[in-house]
């Protein structure tokens, strides 16, 4: 069996075993734990060390959308620290399936996410109405929340859900994703979050800092990933974003955080929703080729 095909039957594996909305983690609290999206499932590919030493951690599914890398505390000497190096490649619009099936959770509201707002519901049905598939549908919705709002950075634009963003017409790069995922949920269209870093924000001298966008699943069961902000690709592929969390309003990880230490030093969390302190998560840029790839490197001292 290949290296890919022994993938994808642990994806499948795994999402049979584990749902977002409900899973059975036991305390490990002996564990470090760090988001890696899922790009690497691709081109794109990852490296550890840990000291001066390579090292091979376990990759769990969270069946949000993800994996988050898992290295035992004893496995890290005192003093030492981990390097994780990510390579970001070019790839093909080879869009990520969900193999069986979607969950309800992601056309259902949420504390965040209130698709079922009264002005939400009707939003989305005027926005869709008159039209057939999945992908029609987003991306009418896709151009509404980037017509109807303006990019506003303000205190606790976080703890804002879904209608209030509406109401109010600005907000944040979360604010914008959140507004469309309740939007698509609404009009009966699987969606969620995508929270990660993108490149070159107020400086290209400086790849790191913390992003939202979002992504849909459409009928044949794979999933579009778009912005609002940085670009307004329908089906974004631009090695300037990584992914990290999933899902980031729902994801059960964040939830359970309890169980082990997430490796970012600067988050807060608000009704389980991972917030930064500077809006940089402290990613440091090795290498831009672009378009072909990007070289990003994290930290993590113990």
């Amino acid at each position: 069996m290949t290296t890919k095909k022994m993938i994808l039957f642990v994806i499948t594996l795994l999402m049979i075993l584990i749902s977002c909305e409900k899973e059975n983690h036991e305390p490990q609290s002996d564990l470090l734990m760090f988001p890696i999206g899922r790009s690497f499932l691709n081109t794109s590919y990852i490296d550890i060390k840990i000291g001066e030493k390579q090292h091979n951690p376990n990759y769990i599914f969270d069946s949000c959308g993800g994996y988050w890398m898992q290295i035992p505390k004893s496995d890290v000497p005192d003093n030492d620290a981990i390097a994780i190096t990510i390579v970001r490649k070019n790839q093909s619009m080879d869009f990520f399936s969900e193999i069986n099936g979607y969950n309800k959770t992601w056309i259902s509201p949420t504390y965040y996410i209130d698709s079922d707002n009264e002005k939400i519901v009707l939003k989305a049905t005027e926005l869709t109405n008159g039209l057939s598939t999945h992908i029609e549908k987003a991306k009418a919705i896709q151009l509404f929340v980037i017509a109807h709002l303006k990019m506003n950075i303000y205190k606790d634009s976080f703890l804002d859900k879904a209608s209030k963003t509406y109401e109010l017409g600005y907000g944040t790069c979360m604010n914008f994703s959140r507004l469309y995922v309740a939007l698509c949920r609404a009009a009966k269209i699987p969606a969620r979050t995508i929270w990660g870093i993108v490149y070159g924000y107020n400086d290209d001298n400086i790849y790191d800092y913390h992003h939202q966008w979002a992504e849909i699943l459409d009928e044949s069961g794979y999933w579009h990933p778009s912005d609002f902000n940085y670009t307004t690709s329908f089906n974004l592929n631009d090695v300037r974003y990584l992914d990290l969390i999933y899902a980031a309003e729902e994801n059960t990880m964040i939830q359970n955080r309890g169980s082990y230490e997430i490796m970012f030093e600067n988050l807060k969390y608000y009704n389980d929703y991972p917030v930064t302190l500077t809006a940089n998560l402290g990613f440091e840029l090795i290498s831009d080729n672009r378009p072909d790839s990007m070289t990003v490197k994290y930290k993590y001292q113990r």
